[in-house]
């Protein structure tokens, strides 16, 4: 009887991980030629160098999600458009939404803004809330040097990490996981079959 309630069990398991496996959501991202619009309309085009990244303002609603309103000092190397009387500046502040990379996947649209002290980077910028921000999140910046030194200003909750990790299991290739489920119920009965021939 105890074995034909362990077998339950990890069928029960197997049929589980195989339903979360299958059940995804897609989102859709933006298109590229609004995009390419979007950034050609800023009013504000430059390249430069990330000198700094500070805290400016925490707009956290929800202790699950954090964010933040991040203020970037950018030295210019090029400038594309401009204007008037912003064409011979050296450095630019800019404002953007931080949001830490172990949170992104939560929200649906544009991509979110990837930046790092020592980035070289050429960005659409437009006048926002805060100031200049980038006009179209993410989207509105292409690398041309991406820092490896890449900081998360908001570390990841212990039982976020492990909630990841188990998610991480449903990712997983649904061909391995009933594999894996195969041998493990094979190997416990040859285990089982042993004991009882000792």
């Amino acid at each position: 009887m105890k074995g034909q309630r362990f077998y339950k069990v990890v069928f029960i398991f197997i049929y589980i991980v195989l339903v979360c496996t299958i059940s995804s959501t897609v989102f859709a991202a933006m298109d590229p030629v609004e995009v390419e619009k979007r950034n050609a309309q800023a009013p504000y085009q430059i390249s430069g160098k990330v000198t700094s990244d500070v805290l400016h303002k925490d707009v956290t609603d929800n202790n699950k999600h954090p964010q933040q309103i991040r203020k970037v000092t950018l030295e210019i190397s090029d400038v594309i458009k401009a204007p008037t009387e912003l064409e011979e500046n050296n450095t630019v502040e800019l404002f953007y939404h931080y949001i830490p990379s172990w949170d992104a996947s939560e929200y649906v649209g544009g991509t979110s803004v990837d930046l790092a002290i020592g980035d070289v980077i050429t960005i659409s910028l437009s006048n926002g809330e805060y100031g200049w921000e980038p006009t179209i999140g993410g989207n509105s910046i292409k690398h041309i040097t991406y820092s490896e030194d890449r900081v998360d200003y908001i570390p990841e909750p212990f039982l976020h990490r492990i909630s990841g990790m188990v998610k991480s299991l449903g990712n997983t290739n649904t061909d391995v996981l009933v594999l894996c489920g195969l041998v493990a119920i094979l190997g416990l009965a040859i285990f089982r079959g042993l004991r009882k021939a000792i």
